[in-house]
């Protein structure tokens, strides 16, 4: 908080405390001094036929009402930062305010609210931020506006104060009513230059949050544009990578492969012993160079497959997702007596991993189901969510990516956007691959 601000509500505040307190002393010593002048000049008799009801002992109307408003004064300046931070304590001390003002207000026979100003201006201060704030500034203006005579006499039978003015002449009258209009319209000025003070900090305040949310999306702008540099930069490395792979690996067993097959063509008519011993040993460069190729290959292969096999990378995978999200992911996995190549292995944990991508990220879901198991020698899996799906499929780069991955292995995949978001990867078993019983969807 603006220290210039806390000092200037605070410095606002006592003002009108001590002006609220020389207004309670004012007409608590009318009622005194004006029951001992009636008393004195005989006018009992007919100050008591002109009220409809008896009034209360002056000198406790005067003790009572000094008394509750140094009350109310102790719990304005006792309520602190402790305070403020407890919450339910903070409403308590607002409570307490709201009833100790009541009460002044009552004992001076509704002849005088301006006291609630008082406590509404501490209240808004300690309460800005709190949720039940609104509603106890509500019933302070509530009571603001029926707190006079004319409306609560209706329900409550008492003396009117402007009454004991009555009992003197003119003259007297005249001042005395000049002296309480103009205490009562400076405590109203003061409340008034406390509420522009107020609402002219929260605009200030309003105005900083507008400028900080102003830099922190500049800030994430810069940070986005950055990952996208750093993610290209990525790529642009990885291809770099690659492309040395494929020269020191497959690059140099193709050249040695096509000079081996040269030679061949050369041979073929004059030696044809020389050439197949030639042919044995384009084969083996062939077979070193199909080695390099997986070895490569090997190397891009999730660190979790590796590790874990299928299963547990798919289960670790879902472990992630869900630890960072809201996201239920129930795995049906039936592939257990299963060993097939690592080819299909990372094209279905690919898929699985950018289907939940897709589903948490586009689809909104809050659920997914992931199914893998074997029927008729074809190997399924299916993965559906309850997000918001898509009746017109438009194929971007993930889909794209999954139909040419399943396409490696001479399998295919469907895609279905309604109730939700559906894809079906099937891949054929081929001969050689070891696989148990699998019990069918």
């Amino acid at each position: 908080m603006n220290k210039s601000y806390f000092r200037s509500l605070t410095s606002l505040r006592t003002f009108m405390i001590l002006l609220n307190l020389v207004i309670v002393i004012f007409n608590g010593t009318i009622v005194l001094l004006t029951t001992k002048y009636i008393v004195q000049n005989g006018l009992a008799r007919d100050f008591l036929d002109d009220i409809s009801y008896i009034p209360h002992h002056p000198l406790f109307v005067f003790l009572g009402s000094i008394t509750l408003f140094c009350i109310l004064s102790y719990i304005i300046y006792h309520r602190g930062e402790k305070i403020i931070e407890n919450k339910k304590m903070n409403i308590l001390y607002s409570g307490v305010e709201f009833i100790v003002c009541a009460m002044i207000i009552y004992l001076l026979y509704m002849g005088y609210n301006g006291v609630i100003l008082l406590v509404f201006c501490d209240c808004i201060y300690h309460l800005k931020d709190d949720k039940y704030s609104k509603w106890l500034l509500a019933a302070m203006v509530i009571v603001y506006l029926f707190a006079s005579y004319d409306v609560f006499s209706i329900v409550v039978p008492m003396t009117n104060v402007s009454q004991y003015m009555v009992v003197y002449d003119a003259s007297v009258r005249g001042m005395l009513m000049i002296a309480k209009n103009i205490l009562e319209t400076c405590n109203l000025l003061l409340f008034i230059v406390f509420i522009i003070v107020y609402i002219a900090e929260q605009m200030q305040e309003n105005e900083n949050i507008t400028k900080e949310l102003s830099m922190i999306y500049q800030v994430n702008k810069e940070l986005k544009d950055y990952a996208a540099i750093t993610e290209k930069i990525g790529e642009n490395n990885e291809r770099k990578r690659l492309a040395r792979e494929i020269h020191d690996t497959l690059g140099h067993a193709l050249t040695g492969i096509a000079a081996g097959v040269d030679a061949c063509i050369a041979m073929i008519d004059i030696n044809p012993s020389a050439t197949k011993q030639q042919l044995q040993v384009v084969s083996r460069v062939v077979r070193e160079g199909i080695g390099d190729v997986r070895n490569s290959l090997n190397k891009l292969r999730p660190g979790a497959l590796e590790k874990h096999g299928l299963k547990g990378a798919i289960e670790k995978m879902i472990e992630e997702f869900s630890n960072v999200s809201d996201l239920v992911i129930e795995l049906d996995y039936r592939l257990d007596h299963v060993d097939f190549e690592n080819t299909k292995e990372d094209i279905l944990f690919r898929i699985i991993q950018e289907s939940i991508t897709n589903a948490l990220r586009h689809g909104g879901a809050t659920h997914i189901d992931v199914s893998l198991y074997l029927e008729d020698n074809m190997l399924y899996l299916k993965i559906k969510d309850n997000g918001i799906g898509c009746d017109d499929i438009h194929y971007g780069f993930g889909l794209k990516q999954m139909k040419e991955r399943v396409a490696i292995v001479n399998g295919n995949v469907e895609y279905d956007g309604h109730n939700g978001f559906l894809t079906v990867v099937k891949i054929p078993m081929q001969r050689g691959e070891n696989y148990g019983k699998s019990v069918d969807c």
